[in-house]
């Protein structure tokens, strides 16, 4: 096993690291946890908790984008295992801990959480790139399509039930340009298409109508103020005092003005984390948020980039997977604070303060180093490489 591993290593090209990726990384976590430290009212020692983070992540990426990332499809099915068995605790026992009315993290009250829908992401996207893999030759196939679903909907229905909206569609986006970039039949994905869209339309009609199957009230409820904020100022709280903290940050923000006054962010609940684009914009104005959209720009070329060059089909899925999930999680986070998009909670990567989202993000930035890296001249069998 050993060896197999050091000549794997010899064989990386080196020169082909994306280092721009790393220090983009860097700067993002950086940008958050120096807005934890100008927030008024924040945790004391949060930002340096969020800069310790920041550094172990990064070291954290560099350590897994030694391992080939053909490793890690070997242990698609345990790993898909465990995943679906924390989700299901998660739901289903009294591990399952409740915050904000959704039973999302797993752990003991007041000592440790995680959060299981995190490390779905990266399941997720081993387990497709593999089974995509093993019929690359029958992508032309329907029964492909079927299989991947057959895989895809349980850990989905159990982040549904907690309820995580927001996760849902970042993994349903994932799914949807995992499959197109797998070589699927085109005439299925039209087929499909047809099919989806007036779904889609009916179904954003159907949740706002009395008592809707498939959503909770508390989700209806946050989608019916969205679209009629004058009517529930309770719910658009949150979202309301986001919008007037961003605007009261004006080009360059109070920090960097010298603005000394009273801070919106005081009124925005969960700042750190899942509105901590709102601290951003008040705090660095619309030129802090430009940087941070143009540093998310950067990283997402960067990892297409990484996608089209990869050596084989699985690298390239990996990579598009990962690139899918920061991108759209990124979008929706940004659209969640200017209220583009309903009120729903979820982390903007390497920028928020999280532990789970924390080494999520920096597992897949690990595993697209490595497809960068990756010269394909040792060629990596079956388990006999790795587990013999």
């Amino acid at each position: 096993m050993f060896k197999r591993i050091a000549a794997t290593l010899i064989s990386y090209n080196y020169k082909r690291l994306d280092l721009l990726l790393y220090f983009v990384a860097i700067v993002l976590g950086c940008i958050g946890s120096y807005t934890i430290y100008v927030m008024p009212n924040m945790a004391e020692g949060l930002y340096l908790k969020q800069l310790v983070g920041v550094f172990v992540g990064i070291f954290f990426a560099i350590v897994v984008s030694l391992f080939n990332y053909r490793f890690w499809t070997l242990l698609s099915i345990p790993i898909y295992l465990l995943d679906l068995a924390l989700l299901f605790a998660v739901k289903f026992t009294r591990f399952g801990l409740t915050y904000w009315g959704a039973t999302r993290w797993l752990g003991i009250k007041d000592v440790f959480s995680f959060q299981p829908s995190e490390l779905t992401k990266f399941v997720m996207i081993i387990c497709l790139a593999k089974l995509y893999d093993l019929f690359k030759n029958k992508m032309d196939k329907f029964y492909v399509f079927i299989l991947a679903v057959f895989v895809f909907a349980p850990p989905l229905g159990l982040i549904m039930l907690q309820p995580d909206l927001s996760t849902s569609i970042v993994l349903c986006v994932m799914f949807a340009m995992m499959l197109f970039s797998s070589g699927f039949n085109i005439k299925y994905i039209i087929a499909m298409l047809v099919i989806v869209i007036p779904l889609g339309i009916f179904g954003f009609w159907y949740v706002q109508q009395p008592n809707p199957m498939f959503i909770t009230a508390n989700q209806q409820l946050r989608i019916l103020a969205w679209l009629h904020p004058e009517q529930y100022p309770d719910e658009m709280y949150q979202q309301l005092n986001s919008l007037k903290a961003i605007g009261s940050g004006g080009l360059l923000g109070k920090t960097l003005t010298g603005d000394t006054g009273p801070r919106g962010t005081v009124y925005v609940a969960v700042r750190e984390s899942d509105f901590i684009f709102t601290g951003i914009c008040e705090e660095f104005g619309f030129l802090g948020a430009l940087v941070v959209i143009a540093l998310f720009a950067v990283l997402t070329f960067r990892m297409i980039k990484i996608a089209i060059n990869a050596k084989d089909l699985m690298g390239r899925l990996i990579a598009t997977g990962c690139v899918t999930i920061f991108l759209s999680q990124a979008f929706v986070n940004m659209s969640v604070a200017t209220l583009i998009f309903p009120n729903t909670g979820i982390s903007l990567p390497f920028v928020s303060n999280g532990l789970s989202s924390a080494v999520s993000s920096y597992f897949m930035l690990g595993m697209v180093e490595n497809i960068a890296i990756n010269t394909g001249e040792v060629k990596v069998r079956e388990s006999e490489d790795y587990i013999r």
